[in-house]
């Protein structure tokens, strides 16, 4: 059964497999970390389009033992292929100031919150 929160903040894009996500929102951002084990942040596009965070990248083992051929795969889960992630972005940022950093198999993209303003507007009387 597919959870009723996947379709309002997740898109399915084709067959592209994509890395794992956790969303969260503290006081003053949203956060997204995304796990990216053995790739190469420089590999990686994150880009934003109106309410949409789009991340691109590629999975590539480059000269890994494991291509050459010097031993025969069993089962292969983790191959190299592209991945393609499409996030709405639930509440208001400022996505100008975002900003975004690897560390141990981790791209934690961070976004300031926009802070609302409440505007009392004046009734005139006619």
């Amino acid at each position: 059964m597919k959870s009723v929160l996947k379709g309002l903040f997740f898109y399915e894009v084709g067959t592209c497999e994509g890395p794992l996500i956790d969303l969260y929102e503290t006081d003053d951002d949203l956060v997204f970390e995304v796990d990216m084990p053995g790739i190469d942040p420089a590999d990686v596009s994150i880009r934003v389009y109106e309410d949409l965070l789009i991340i691109e990248g590629i999975r590539d083992k480059g000269n890994d033992e494991s291509i050459s051929g010097e031993f025969k795969y069993l089962c292969m889960e983790r191959g190299i292929k592209n991945f393609r992630r499409v996030l709405k972005i639930p509440v208001h940022v400022n996505t100008m100031t975002g900003n975004a950093f690897y560390a141990n198999g981790v791209m934690t993209v961070r976004f300031p919150k926009l802070k609302g303003k409440l505007i009392k507007i004046k009734i005139e009387k006619k």
